[in-house]
């Protein structure tokens, strides 16, 4: 990444002094130039760094089974957050939901996958962060492959079902908790 982002400096470092010496510095043509040359620079750079550091955060789970059943009865612990469509990139697609034997994931087609809580190997917060709201994962351990999903919590005054769900959690299996919760740091 450092050398992709240095050669394209290079790059644009020889443009704009080639631009300089060349155009006329008095006309227009040589601010619109510098100013597009800008741009194009700052977007290649963000984008070497989006797909470094974001675009292979949100791990693919295609081995999920999916069976059609409701959600009626069952407490919501997920919310979908507002990032201009990048949160699609961040957290998993699905809805999440548990009662007191089993964790479900609910796909856009109202598809339930089932997991009993005590396969859940581990639940941590990231370190990523959208509208105050931190996300967090969830690994299962689904017939010898780990199931990742990464959600944000819908946890408010009124709605307190993550919570419940994390401490039910950290009855089941203590050493599966990985972060600590707190009104602080949620």
């Amino acid at each position: 990444m450092i050398k992709k982002i240095f050669i394209l400096s290079a790059v644009y470092a020889f443009l704009i002094t080639a631009v300089t010496l060349t155009l006329s510095q008095k006309g227009d043509g040589y601010l619109i130039a510098i100013v597009i040359l800008s741009l194009i620079f700052a977007f290649l750079v963000i984008r070497i760094i989006y797909k470094k550091n974001i675009s292979g955060f949100k791990k693919e789970n295609n081995k999920i089974n999916y069976t059609q059943s409701g959600t009626q009865n069952l407490n919501k612990i997920s919310t979908q957050p507002f990032l201009f469509g990048l949160e699609k990139n961040i957290i998993s697609d699905q809805e999440f939901y548990f009662d007191h034997e089993h964790f479900y994931a609910v796909n856009s087609h109202q598809q339930t996958a089932k997991f009993n809580l005590k396969d859940i190997s581990e639940i941590s917060k990231t370190s990523i962060q959208i509208n105050n709201s931190r996300i967090w994962q969830v690994k299962i351990n689904n017939n010898g492959e780990e199931i990742v999903f990464k959600f944000a919590h819908n946890y408010t005054i009124w709605n307190k079902n993550f919570l419940e769900f994390y401490r039910k959690i950290e009855k089941l299996n203590p050493s599966a908790i990985q972060s600590k919760w707190s009104i602080w740091t949620m």
